[in-house]
């Protein structure tokens, strides 16, 4: 599947010649396309692992600090840091004009900023010293010029410190190992939410609440997986919602359009196997958006993909994937169903991608 194409010498074309030349650039463009899809995947893919490392080296890190008290401040820096790393590569990103590189770029940014902060926090596993200040919260890339070399996207919203229900009477307290809804204003637990099905982390989760407070999604994940878990209140307990039969069509439903597109170019999973090839998953995302009101939600999940050796993960090549949007409905005892479907254009994609 690797491919080699030589520029033509366009300035020495006759006429003639460029009739016959429509048909080889437009196939051109088109690898282009899904060469550029492949190395945003990539560049995603790396800025995840780097992720993923700087959890456990953070996680290492107030696993030293004896109270809660201590641990306070290592908090506060590092979500003023992840705010700041994500600013400044929202601002590399634009820097192409929201071409097809932006993701490239964001991510390449996004992963040598968090690199240099694991280097900021390795020292403190041997000491006690909190990571410096300035440090924390304003991150740099090395030089522009390197930024302008690569391509990423625009930047998510560091998530929200605290998050108190509409009716003020509970609030959702991050920690990157315990998280926890509680009574508003105490320290009384109502629900733990550490010990969630996905199990992948909690650096960026989050909390979705419904108008009338009696519901909520708790956004949850870290590195290729991120999951969302429903949850309502009976009496005065937060119970979970689950529904098995359309958890499962939204996966399906993703895996489906996936296969659709493996055809289309004359390919399936077993064709590819024969090829010594397989679908590296890249990232798969299930998160709720927003409530509509308190009974009606929206569902979001993206499915990514790319060809890759088996003996050779790295090797990448075309990119396949999907955006959908889950409009979910719920009864009065919190059972819910899908009530309709939507597959996201490219172009709702990318919009909603620079809107987060």
């Amino acid at each position: 599947m690797n491919r080699r194409y030589n520029s033509p010498a366009s300035h020495r074309l006759f006429p003639q010649c460029v009739a016959l030349l429509i048909p080889i650039l437009i196939p051109v463009a088109q690898i282009y396309a899904q060469t550029q899809a492949g190395m945003n995947a990539s560049a995603r893919a790396e800025f995840v692992q780097a992720d993923a490392e700087l959890n456990k080296t953070y996680q290492s890190v107030l696993a030293k600090l004896p109270t809660v008290e201590s641990k306070q401040k290592p908090r506060e820096e590092q979500r003023a840091w992840v705010g700041s790393r994500d600013a400044e590569a929202a601002r590399a990103a634009k820097e192409t004009d929201g071409g097809s590189m932006a993701p490239t770029l964001r991510y390449e940014t996004m992963t040598e900023l968090t690199r240099q902060r694991i280097k900021q926090l390795e020292p403190m596993l041997t000491s006690n010293a909190a990571p410096d200040e300035k440090d924390a919260s304003t991150p740099t890339a090395t030089s522009s010029a390197s930024a302008q070399e690569s391509d990423k996207e625009p930047a998510a919203a560091a998530p929200n410190p605290s998050s108190v229900s509409p009716n003020k009477k509970w609030e959702y307290c991050p920690d990157e190992s315990a998280p926890k809804i509680v009574k508003a204003g105490t320290d009384e637990v109502a629900l733990d939410l550490s010990d969630q099905p996905a199990g992948n982390g909690f650096s960026f989760a989050t909390v979705i609440w419904a108008p009338d407070s009696k519901r909520f999604a708790f956004n949850y994940g870290q590195g290729r997986t991120h999951a969302a878990s429903l949850y309502q209140l009976r009496g005065n307990e937060w119970k979970a919602l689950k529904l098995p039969d359309d958890e499962d069509k939204i996966l399906q439903r993703a895996d489906d359009i996936v296969a659709g597109q493996l055809k289309r170019k004359g390919l399936s999973k077993e064709k590819l196997s024969k090829k010594d090839l397989y679908l590296r998953l890249i990232w798969w995302t299930v998160k709720l958006d927003r409530w509509v009101d308190s009974n009606t939600a929206i569902l979001y999940a993206s499915l990514r993909q790319v060809a890759a050796r088996r003996d050779d993960p790295g090797e990448m090549f075309d990119g396949f994937g999907t955006d959908l949007l889950f409009t979910l409905k719920f009864d009065e005892t919190g059972n819910w169903k899908i009530i309709e479907t939507h597959e996201m254009s490219e172009k709702e994609a990318e919009k909603r991608e620079k809107e987060q």
